[in-house]
Formats: structure tokens, sequence, C-alpha cells
């Protein structure tokens, strides 16, 4: 499982530096090339995140969901990393921006909107992988 784990890091935190970069790229309106200078950048962000964040969820879904049949598993899987994965804006919220957080929710969901989508997609590729991942595995071991 631990190595299996750690391949899903791998992919997924470097799909996901350049999901960030997209999107970013996206909404500041650059063009296709600015997604690799963009995704160095990001990196140096969104690896300790990732690793600090990511990892320990996706850990923790494993921990949550071994005992559970194949096709619940999956979707109870699904909702701790999307819930994982939407609550990190509000901690982010929490450590940066109590303040606008607390008073002001317009102005705090203005500028962490980007920020919400992007972790959810993050979410979504960290199981995503991790699932295609363990289907491999059975696959294999089955023939």
């Amino acid at each position: 499982m631990l190595k299996r784990k750690i391949l899903t890091l791998f992919i997924s935190t470097i799909c996901s530096i350049f999901l960030i970069a997209a999107v970013y790229a996206f909404v500041d309106g650059e063009g296709f090339l600015a997604i690799f200078p963009m995704a160095l950048f990001i990196s140096w962000i969104a690896l300790p995140v990732i690793f600090l964040y990511g990892f320990p969820v996706s850990l923790l879904s494993e921990k949550l969901t071994s005992s559970i049949s194949s096709n619940y598993r999956m979707l109870y899987s699904l909702l701790i990393h999307i819930i994982f994965g939407v609550s990190f804006v509000f901690i982010a919220g929490l450590l940066f921006e109590t303040q606008t957080l607390l008073t002001n929710f317009h102005a705090f969901w203005k500028s962490y909107e980007v920020i919400f989508i992007v972790s959810i997609g993050i979410s979504l590729c960290f199981w995503f992988i991790d699932e295609g991942l363990k289907c491999c595995k059975f696959k294999k071991i089955a023939n």
C-alpha cells in the first residue's frame, strides 16, 4: 500500500501542479506556453502543501475505507477526498485571512474562489489516480 501511495503522490503532484498552472493561466488570460513557467513557480508553493496535506488525507482515506466493500469504498473515498479538498480553502482562510473570512465572506470568497476550484481538482486527481492504480494492481494479480 505504501508503494502505491507514494506512486500516487508522485503522479498526482505532477498532474496537480500542471492543473494549477493551467487554471491560473486560463484565469489570467495567458497563453498555453505560460503554463510551463507558471508550473515551475507554483511548484515551490504547491509541493509542500500537497506533501503535508494531500498525502495524509489520502492515507486517512485508505485507513477509513479499508474495511468497506469495493463499490462503497470507492464512493466513501471520493467523499473523503472532496470534503478535505473543500475544507482546504477554509483552513487556509483561517490561517491567513481570519478577519476577512469571519467578517467579510464575500471578499474572502472573491480572493479564494480559484483556490477552491483548484483544491477540488487536486483532490479528484489524487482519488482518480489512486483508484486507477488499485484497479491496475487487481488486474495484475488476477492475470
